[in-house]
């Protein structure tokens, strides 16, 4: 599973988190993997105006004094507090070795580089999952202080083979994203919840050699927990691409508009794996349709299937429908509700 953790760190140094990535063959053979993350200065303390969002946020959920003290939603809340480490260096080790990325932190701490390594590196440091799939482990630092993650995760993908990009919100997890009040309450106070059935199904799509990326509009800030339900309800681990998201002035209005990340992450993947085919899968409560309809005609050809979830609150009407089915050359597309009938699906689809 992802093992990917907190840097230790004291008060006043810069505090990091490696996001799970991926790796592919370079022509000569080497691999280049992606080395991403996020890098935040620790402790995080409230300001006046971010306690001011606090007991906003605590309004529009209808939520009790309580449950703002409580210590699941001070986990969930504190992220979104943080102060970014903007414009600094960044190093990934791998074994013995290290790797200086090219571009610093940004404005909103956010780094994200490809670094090439050694083919016979890769052989000796890379390990295999439950599924036989290849695993890298590294560390990044900030260079120049005392700060390192612990132990991130790149996914060494083939040139060819199966990816399934699959949404999160409503797709694996009940969110209620159509519900305001209901998706907050989902984000701060509860426990993530997975759709019945859909570890089941991913499990057994993992036993087929295909890897998997999350991807969401939800921000950074909830990596940590989608990560954690991920292990608990025991979906195959993955690269995970969230909205990069800072907070500036409007923390209920941000977190409730929910802006779309996905495009740009899809397309990253596919022009980064250009020989795998993918497989789509999401929900018709946002905008997970248009997105993949969108991705079939850029990369015609490319995807496989593409399968959506149909929640009662906003069914597939056929107009949708009817978009989806003209744009995927070479796939297939269909509508499902239950974990069961994408089972079936699957399984009679063999993908």
């Amino acid at each position: 599973m992802i093992s990917i953790g907190l840097s230790k760190t004291g008060t006043g140094t810069p505090a990091l988190m490696a996001y799970p990535g991926f790796g592919h063959r370079t022509p000569d053979g080497n691999w280049r993997i992606l080395v991403a993350g996020v890098a935040w200065q620790q402790p995080v303390v409230f300001n006046r105006r971010q306690r001011l969002m606090i007991r906003m946020l605590g309004g529009a959920m209808k939520a009790a004094p309580a449950d703002l003290e409580s210590e699941l939603f001070q986990n969930r809340i504190t992220p979104f507090m943080a102060e970014p480490e903007s414009r600094r260096e960044i190093i990934a080790r791998v074994g013995d070795r290290s790797y200086r990325l090219r571009k610093k932190t940004g404005r909103n701490g956010h780094f994200r580089d490809f670094v090439t390594l050694d083919a016979r590196q890769v052989e000796a440091a890379s390990s295999l999952d439950e599924f036989g799939n290849r695993m890298l482990n590294f560390d990044v630092e900030v260079a120049g202080a005392n700060c390192h993650s612990l132990g991130g995760l790149i996914y060494l993908l083939e040139d060819e083979g199966t990816s399934i990009v699959s949404d999160i919100d409503d797709t694996i997890k009940d969110s209620a994203v159509g519900d305001r009040r209901e998706l907050l309450n989902n984000t701060f106070l509860r426990d993530f919840r997975s759709v019945e059935g859909m570890a089941d199904v991913y499990q057994s799509w993992a036993g087929t050699g295909v890897s998997f990326h999350y991807v969401s509009s939800s921000p950074w800030q909830l990596f940590e927990s989608l990560k954690a339900m991920n292990e608990t309800h025991q979906f195959p681990s993955g690269t995970m691409h969230l909205r990069n998201f800072r907070l500036r002035d409007q923390l209920l209005k941000k977190v409730i508009i929910r802006r779309q990340g996905k495009t740009t992450a899809i397309k990253f993947l596919m022009k980064n794996l250009p020989k795998r085919k993918f497989v789509l899968v999401g929900d018709s409560g946002e905008k997970d349709p248009e997105i993949y309809r969108k991705i079939c005609r850029r990369f015609p050809g490319r995807v496989s299937a593409l399968l959506i979830r149909e929640l009662a609150h906003r069914p597939l009407d056929s107009e949708r429908a009817n978009k989806i089915s003209a744009a995927i050359r070479n796939g297939r597309f269909a509508k499902f509700q239950t974990a069961e009938e994408l089972k079936s699906l699957a399984e009679k689809w063999d993908c």
